[in-house]
């Protein structure tokens, strides 16, 4: 990657864990697609105060080559470290899906 990767956190607090595990999960996506040159991770939940069952959002996107890939992915309600997690996995696996078939387009296959 060419750049570093941008993580936001919008009404929630950051959080270091989180945020190294988007770090390794994006770093993960290297080794699908080698021609990524930067990205953003969007981690945002509602503006209500609630403690649980809040429903989090993540929005990635990635810099490749051509036209960029927007992965947009929200949680259901749930404990707020299952949402954030589940919405994190299911971003980041359908980000990589679509590197895969990007890179195969390119390739010509």
């Amino acid at each position: 990657m060419q750049t570093p990767l941008n993580v936001t956190f919008r009404n929630i607090e950051p959080s270091e864990t989180v945020e190294n595990h988007v770090r390794r999960r994006f770093a993960d996506l290297g080794k699908l697609h080698p021609r990524i040159v930067d990205g953003d991770v969007t981690i945002e939940a509602p503006q209500k105060r609630q403690v649980s069952g809040r429903p989090f959002k993540v929005h990635l996107r990635i810099g490749i080559p051509g036209p960029d890939i927007n992965v947009t992915r929200e949680s259901g309600k749930g404990s707020a470290a299952e949402d954030i997690n589940l919405a994190l996995n299911d971003a980041f696996e359908t980000a990589g899906r679509l590197l895969v078939e990007k890179k195969r387009e390119a390739a010509g296959h």
